[in-house]
C-alpha cells in the first residue's frame, strides 16, 4: 500500500514540476499498478482524444471511470465505459476542475480503484479497510488540492468525496449547456448563427401556414464597413459589429418582436448570419409597412455615430426586405430573395431599403448569368481597349488616350461597362482583367510612342479592388519594364471617393509611381466630397471634372461658378484640369472660357479602335508629330473650326 502511496505522490508531483518527466514517472506508476492488481488498463481509443493531451491523463481519463458515493460505499466501480461516460469524463476534466483539482482527482480514482481491488480480494475487515482507504483518499486530496477543500464536509470523508463529486456534475451540466449554446451561436456577437436562424424560421413558417398568417424577413447588409475594417484593423471592426448587434437587439424589444429560447436564453428571431450580415424576423405580420418601419429604425440606429475610445466611426446599412408567403415560402428561398432586394439597394444608393419583387430575381438571374460568362470571356480573352482622346482646347493636340474596355459577348453582342464592370470588381475578376488591360494599353502606347507621340500618354483607370490587392508601384513597374513604356507615357485614373478614402500604405505606393514619372489623375472629381486639405496632399497630377457638372452648367450659373472655383484651384495646385462628358459646342465654349484647357467627350471623338487612332492621327499628321511630339484631333462635330496650324 506504501509503495502505491509513494508513486502516486512521486507521480503527482512531477505533474508541477518536471514536464516531460511527468510522463515517464505516470506511467511507471500506471504499470506498476498493471503489474501488482487485477486491473486491466483499457487502450486509448483516439477518436475521442486530442494528440497535444498529457500522455498519462489520457490513460487515466480512459481507464477510471467516474465515481458516485453513497452511504455504504466509498466507491463504486462502473463494470463498462461507453463513449457516452468517456466524453462526460473528458468533459470533467477539462470544465469541472483547474488543471490541480483535475489531476488529483484522477490520481485519487486510480488509488481508489487499486485499493478497492486488492481490498476486495485479501481483505475480510470490510470497514477498517474501507476506513483506510478513505483516510487515504482524503490525505492525498488534501496533499495535491488543498484548495478544493470544503469547510462544511471538514472532518467527514464521505461528504467531502460527495461534495467533490457534486461540484464535478454541476460544472458538468452547466459545461453541456454552454456547448449547446456554442453550437448555435455566433462566437463574437453571441447572436444565433444562420443555421438556427434558418431552423427557427422552418418552424415560424409552418405555423404561419397552418394559421394563414404574413411573416417578413430583413436582410441587413452593413454600407463603409470594409472600409473601417481596412483603415482600422479587425479588433475595431469586431467592436463594431458587436454594438451593431446590441442595437439590433434594442430594436427588437421595442418592436416586441423577442422569441427567447428557454434552456439556452436566446434570442431566435436576430441572427448574424456571417461577415458584415445580420436578419431579422417578423412574425405575425399585421401589414408590410411594419416591415417598413422596422426597417427604417435599423437604418436610423445603425447610422448613429459608433464611438470606440478616442474616434467617432459613421457607417450605414442597405437592407432588403422579403414577405411569405408573397417572396418565397421556404426559409432559404425567403432569405436568398431578401438578399436580391438588399443588392438592389446597394445598387439604388445605399443606405435604404427595398422590398423584394419578381423583377429583382430577374435582376440577379441576370447578375449569376454575367458572372459566369464573365468568367469565360476573362479566360478566353475576349475583350480588346477603344481609346478615346483628350485634347487641349486651343489647337485639339491630343494630350491623352484613355483606354476603355469593351466585351463582345458572342451571342448578346456588346455588354455596357456600366454592366459587367461592377461585377467584375464586386467579384475581384477586376484583378484579372486589370492587369490585361494595362499591359494591353502600355504595349498598344509603345507602339505609338515609337511611331512619334512622345508627347502622348495612355489612361488607364484602376479601381480601388486593384489598389486593396495590388502593391500598385511593383505593379506598373513590372508592367513598364515588360511593354518597355516610358513611366512619362502614363497615366493613371482613380475616382475621388477611392482616394480619399485609401490607406496610407496606398497613398504612399502612388507616390512612388509619380517618382517614376507616371502621372496620377482624379477621376470624376466633384462626387467625392473631398476637402481642401485632402486635395492638397494627394499625390496627384490631374483633375478631371465629372460629367454631371459640365451638364449642369450650360443652364445653371451654380455649377457655372463651381467650374470656375475648380479651374482656378487646379491652377493655384498646379493641377491640368480636364472638362469630362463635353457633347455639345455650348459646352466646349463654356468650360473653354472658364479657363478649363482640356477636354474629353463625343464632341470631339467617341471611343476608337486603335486602327481607327492609326488611320486618323498616325497617316494624315506625320509632320505634326515628328515637330510637336503629339498629333491632332479635329472633333467630330463639323461645326467645330479649329485653329489653323
Amino acid at each position: 500500500m506504501s509503495k502505491i502511496l509513494k508513486m502516486l505522490c512521486i507521480c503527482t508531483l512531477s505533474l508541477f514540476v518536471l514536464g516531460y518527466v511527468t510522463n515517464l514517472l505516470c506511467i511507471k506508476a500506471l504499470h506498476y499498478l498493471h503489474h501488482q492488481t487485477d486491473v486491466k488498463l483499457k487502450t486509448v481509443d483516439t477518436e475521442f482524444v486530442q494528440p497535444s493531451e498529457n500522455f498519462a491523463l489520457r490513460i487515466l481519463l480512459y481507464n477510471l471511470p467516474l465515481v458516485s458515493a453513497n452511504e455504504k460505499e466509498y466507491v463504486k466501480i462502473a463494470e463498462s465505459v461507453n463513449s457516452a461516460s468517456l466524453i462526460e469524463t473528458r468533459l470533467v476534466l477539462q470544465r469541472a476542475f483547474t488543471s490541480t483539482e483535475a489531476i488529483g482527482y484522477f490520481i485519487l480514482m486510480a488509488l481508489a480503484l487499486t485499493l478497492l481491488s486488492k481490498w476486495r480480494r485479501k481483505s475480510s475487515k470490510r470497514d477498517e479497510d474501507l476506513g483506510m482507504i478513505e483516510q487515504q483518499a482524503i490525505n492525498l486530496i488534501n496533499s495535491i488540492s488543498p484548495s478544493s477543500r470544503d469547510k462544511e464536509c471538514k472532518g467527514d470523508p464521505q461528504k467531502r468525496i460527495a461534495a467533490l463529486l457534486e461540484r464535478a456534475k454541476a460544472s458538468l451540466a452547466d459545461s453541456k449547456q454552454k456547448n449547446a449554446c456554442l453550437a448555435f451561436q455566433d462566437k463574437l456577437t453571441l447572436l444565433i448563427d444562420r443555421h438556427a436562424y434558418l431552423q427557427h424560421i422552418e418552424k415560424k413558417l409552418k405555423t404561419a401556414a397552418q394559421t394563414n398568417e404574413r411573416c417578413g424577413l430583413l436582410f441587413i447588409d452593413l454600407d463603409g464597413f470594409k472600409q473601417v475594417n481596412d483603415a482600422f484593423g479587425h479588433s475595431f471592426g469586431d467592436t463594431i459589429l458587436i454594438q451593431v448587434a446590441h442595437r439590433l437587439k434594442d430594436i427588437v424589444k421595442h418592436y416586441q418582436l423577442e422569441d427567447i429560447e428557454p434552456t439556452l436564453n436566446l434570442e431566435r428571431n436576430l441572427s448574424r448570419l456571417g461577415g458584415d450580415e445580420f436578419s431579422l424576423f417578423i412574425p405575425h405580420l399585421k401589414h408590410p409597412n411594419v416591415c417598413n418601419d422596422i426597417a427604417q429604425a435599423v437604418l436610423n440606429e445603425i447610422e448613429r455615430d459608433f464611438h470606440l475610445g478616442n474616434k467617432l466611426i459613421k457607417i450605414g446599412a442597405s437592407i432588403g426586405i422579403a414577405i411569405y408567403p408573397e417572396s418565397a415560402a421556404r426559409p432559404n428561398a425567403l432569405l436568398q430573395m431578401a438578399d436580391v432586394a438588399m443588392y438592389r439597394a446597394k445598387s439604388d444608393g445605399r443606405g435604404i431599403f427595398r422590398v423584394y419583387s419578381p423583377e429583382m430575381g430577374n435582376k440577379m438571374r441576370r447578375y449569376h448569368y454575367l458572372l459566369e460568362e464573365l468568367r469565360t470571356a476573362i479566360s478566353e480573352n475576349n475583350f480588346h481597349l477603344s481609346f478615346q482622346p483628350i485634347v487641349h482646347v486651343e489647337d485639339c493636340a491630343i494630350d491623352y488616350f484613355e483606354a476603355l474596355v469593351r466585351w463582345h459577348h458572342p451571342v448578346e453582342g456588346m455588354i455596357a461597362p456600366d454592366e459587367f464592370i461592377p461585377i467584375a470588381e464586386e467579384t475581384n475578376l477586376i484583378l484579372e482583367l486589370g492587369d490585361w488591360i494595362l499591359t494591353t494599353a502600355c504595349r498598344q502606347m509603345y507602339s505609338w510612342y515609337k511611331a512619334g507621340m512622345k508627347q502622348v500618354r495612355i489612361s488607364v483607370n484602376v479601381s480601388g479592388v486593384q489598389l486593396k490587392h495590388r502593391d500598385v508601384h511593383q505593379w506598373v513597374k513590372a508592367t513598364l519594364q515588360s511593354t518597355q513604356l516610358p513611366a512619362q507615357s502614363l497615366m493613371l485614373e482613380i475616382t475621388e471617393s477611392t482616394l480619399i478614402t485609401a490607406s496610407n500604405k496606398i497613398i504612399k505606393q502612388l507616390e512612388e509611381c509619380r517618382k517614376m514619372g507616371v502621372t496620377i489623375a482624379i477621376d470624376d472629381f466633384g462626387t467625392g466630397f473631398s476637402s481642401l486639405s485632402t486635395l492638397a496632399d494627394l499625390p496627384i497630377d490631374v483633375l478631371k471634372i465629372d460629367k454631371h457638372f459640365i451638364n449642369q452648367a450650360k443652364c445653371n450659373t451654380k455649377y457655372q461658378q463651381i467650374l470656375r472655383s475648380i479651374s482656378e484651384l487646379g491652377n493655384q495646385l498646379s493641377l491640368r484640369v480636364i472638362a469630362e462628358g463635353v457633347e455639345e459646342l455650348e459646352q466646349f465654349e463654356l468650360v473653354k472660357s472658364m479657363g478649363i484647357r482640356c477636354v474629353q467627350g463625343y464632341l470631339v471623338s467617341k471611343p476608337q479602335s486603335s486602327q481607327s487612332v492609326g488611320n486618323k492621327v498616325l497617316k494624315t499628321g506625320m509632320n505634326q508629330m515628328a515637330a510637336t511630339g503629339t498629333g491632332v484631333w479635329l472633333p467630330d462635330d463639323k461645326r467645330y473650326d479649329p485653329p489653323a496650324h
